[in-house]
């Protein structure tokens, strides 16, 4: 959730142009024996999903089916209990640019209450969006889309119960021959989440580890199996359809991880169900599984039996079984979720971040990784993954492939500090890493590390809380991100990148935390190069084209009520380009698809708004040293058509203390800009920019057009980036975008 608390009690909560990692920051990991995995992997330049909201624990689904949206990914974020909204976008263009979903989710949570934890899966066959949102740990908020996120059937009491958190939903879907329906032969969705402070048959802090399972993804509980019970509730539905209450799946639960049902047709754990979680107050790592009763054989039948919460009230559901990933030790595993992953053959795979020491950890922290060849029951030793010279490692997230082939990825920082991280790590250079192997299985597997992030652009600085409330102040990131695999095998990573100057009010009430709270978008990472996860496909290649990036066929609409309204020529961007112009400038360009740009500055009718603005941002480090960087960029500005102005600055953000709400883009600095054709052409003194000198990047470089109520007012004032008085109807709406490419000046 947006403002998770979680104790040890209680859980209440791209790319055209690629950046090629240099071999150098390829390793071989520490704790893994024998040669680097076959080929090196590399990743495109980072894609931003969104210029305008800050990211927090983005959840990311990619549509595997053969419908309509296939290879389609859609990624979620909440936006907080205060504002109850949550976000979704999606990609139609394997992940090279994000746009809002037609359906908006803002609107939605205007009925129902949300904001809190998101959670996105896409069923295999149908194709169908499934999106669960939490609303205040009170209950949540169940949503499907049958058409790709244009509308949604909404259930605003999903679940029987009061007082749950941090849920999680995988499909059952026959071994890829059925859908989720209401049918003996379909699929089945499941739901696990926390009961807070139940003690019956409660984990070890009290919470409940539960289990659900659902007939079409908007309805969950044991009782939606009866006929009389519909299939969809109107949105803003306050009484769930699903009265009984959900079954007790574990005794031995603290935090709790990912789900997963075995697809595999054949396999000899076809339909079992796994739950991944910590154990032990945070000193274990427990998977717990369930097949269903004897004779269950479809996936009705095991999903009714593993959610039966009759056959053993207030207690934990007899088909349930707890094996030990990581058995208790004095070492914490609680730095948040552990996370599990399967291969196509059916074996598991289980990764999670762990520190030394009872109580209060000491370092360094390390990246584990434990395998399953039989169905849950037994692991092997836990084994490093992550390099020896990271001494702080957080939030990791594991994909599997084919047999064997898996990849890691998580926060490292090699900053020595004097307390371990990662909530006392107050000046912490944070960078985004992924190990992969093709050999997991094996008795020496091996492991290639690569920095996905490019040399010199950590993505925060500063803390990384784990702790919910009860951690530090930086809650920024969240709790989590995530990695999965493409339609070919490529990995694809959300994340977020705080490389900005947009620091929000203390959020400890006068305590005086340093650096108070961090803001910056989310971003997707995209695999182009090196060993994927299936052996058979090869991984697509993504052009690396430093310093530009030509992108004809970007989409250009605006997506409002359910629908594409598409974007004239004007605002339709198709490139963009940073060159050196002499020694104190550079000279960046946008190009659109309109060659009389000049004449049709003015939209008709307007597409959101009469106020156009044509824009190029980026991520720049911190070019003196440790610290926060920036965002910056220049812009284009027209209202109603009129004569442009051209400008520059950084992000400035609109506040709902103490949280920063949205990116806006106010002009800080005029400068001197033409149209030529097609073309925008911007001549930028570096002096605006940050200074960077030769050598230095200017990082995940964007153009893009967006659409406004009334232009954006200038910056005011000696002291930047402390929240704007901007209404909420003059934030932007997005409308095109390119890919990302990065320029390191010359």
């Amino acid at each position: 959730m947006r403002r998770r608390i979680q104790t040890r009690l209680a859980i209440a909560s791209a790319v055209v142009a690629a950046s090629v990692v240099p071999a150098s920051l390829t390793l071989s990991s520490a704790g893994a024996s024998g040669s680097a995995a076959a080929g090196r992997v590399t990743f495109a330049t980072p894609v931003v999903v969104s210029e305008f909201t800050p990211g927090y624990e983005p959840d990311i689904a990619i549509d595997k089916s053969h419908g309509k949206y296939r290879g389609s990914g859609y990624v979620s974020m909440p936006e907080g209990f205060t504002t109850t909204e949550s976000y979704i976008w999606r990609s139609d263009d394997r992940y090279r640019t994000f746009h809002p979903i037609e359906g908006t989710i803002v609107n939605k949570t205007a009925t129902c209450a949300g904001g809190g934890d998101t959670e996105l899966q896409v069923d295999p066959v149908s194709g169908e969006v499934y999106f669960a949102d939490l609303q205040g740990l009170t209950n949540f908020s169940n949503s499907a889309s049958t058409d790709g996120g244009h509308t949604w059937t909404t259930n605003c009491a999903a679940v029987n119960g009061v007082g749950v958190d941090r849920q999680w939903e995988a499909v059952d879907s026959n071994g890829g021959t059925a859908a989720v329906g209401a049918g003996p032969n379909d699929g089945r969705l499941y739901f696990d989440y926390d009961n807070i402070e139940r003690n019956g048959g409660g984990g070890a802090g009290g919470n409940q580890l539960v289990m659900n399972e659902s007939l079409d993804g908007v309805h969950f509980g044991a009782a939606c199996a009866g006929a009389d019970v519909p299939v969809s509730t109107p949105v803003g539905s306050a009484v769930s359809a699903c009265p009984e209450p959900p079954a007790i799946i574990s005794p031995n639960e603290t935090i709790p991880g990912n789900i997963l049902v075995d697809n595999n047709r054949g396999s000899r754990f076809q339909h079992r169900v796994y739950a991944i979680h910590t154990g032990d107050s945070d000193k274990s790592v427990v998977m717990s599984y369930c097949s269903g009763k004897p004779g269950d054989k479809t996936a009705a039948q095991v999903a009714a039996s593993c959610t039966d919460p009759t056959v053993a009230l207030n207690k934990v559901n007899p088909y349930w079984h707890d094996s030990y990933v990581r058995p208790k030790g004095t070492y914490s595993t609680g730095q948040l979720f552990a996370s599990a992953a399967m291969d196509t053959a059916g074996n598991l795979y289980a990764t999670w971040s762990e520190y030394p020491g009872s109580g209060q950890p000491i370092g360094p922290g390390t990246i584990k990784v434990a395998t399953s060849t039989d169905g849950g029951a037994h692991w092997s030793n836990a084994i490093t993954v992550s390099p020896r010279d990271q001494v702080n490692t957080v939030m990791p997230w594991i994909v599997a492939g084919d047999k064997g082939r898996i990849g890691v990825a998580w926060y490292g920082s090699k900053t020595h500090e004097k307390a371990w991280g990662p909530d006392p790590a107050d000046h912490s250079e944070w960078s985004l890493y992924y190990a992969s192997s093709v050999n997991a299985l094996s008795s020496h597997p091996s492991f290639s590390t690569t920095m996905v992030t490019e040399p010199g652009h950590y993505i925060k600085y500063g803390d990384i809380s784990t702790g919910g409330f009860g951690g530090s102040q930086d809650r920024s990131l969240g709790d989590f991100f995530e990695v999965q695999s493409g339609p070919d095998g490529q990995a694809v990573i959300v994340y977020v990148d705080e490389t900005s100057n947009d620091r929000e009010s203390d959020t400890c009430g006068g305590c005086g935390q340093t650096p108070p709270q961090a803001a910056g978008p989310i971003m997707v990472a995209v695999q182009n190069g090196g060993p994927g996860l299936y052996a058979h496909a090869k991984v697509p290649a993504i052009p690396n084209t430093p310093g530009s990036v030509r992108y004809p066929n970007s989409p250009a609409f605006l997506s409002s009520g359910g629908q594409d309204v598409a974007a004239p020529n004007a605002l339709k961007v198709v490139g963009a380009s940073v060159r050196k112009k002499d020694a104190t400038h550079l000279t960046i360009t946008l190009q659109t698809a309109d060659p009389e740009l000049a004449k049709d500055l003015r939209t008709l009718p307007p597409l959101g708004g009469p106020v156009n603005n044509w824009l190029v941002r980026w991520a720049a480090p911190n070019y003196k040293g440790p610290g926060d960087g920036n965002i910056f960029f220049v812009g284009m500005e027209s209202d109603g058509g009129a004569n442009p102005s051209f400008y520059t600055g950084t992000t400035q953000h609109v506040d709902n203390p103490p949280y920063a709400l949205e990116l806006v883009y106010q002009p800080q600095t005029k400068i001197y800009g033409t149209i030529q054709g097609s073309e925008i052409i911007w001549t930028v003194p570096l002096s605006a920019i940050g200074n960077p000198k030769k050598g230095n990047g200017l990082f995940s470089i964007t153009g893009f057009t967006d659409t406004q109520q009334s232009p954006a007012p200038p910056v005011t004032g000696s002291v930047p980036n402390q929240g704007m008085e901007v209404g909420n109807a003059n934030l932007p709406n997005q409308i095109s975008s390119t890919p990302a490419f990065d320029y390191w000046v010359k």
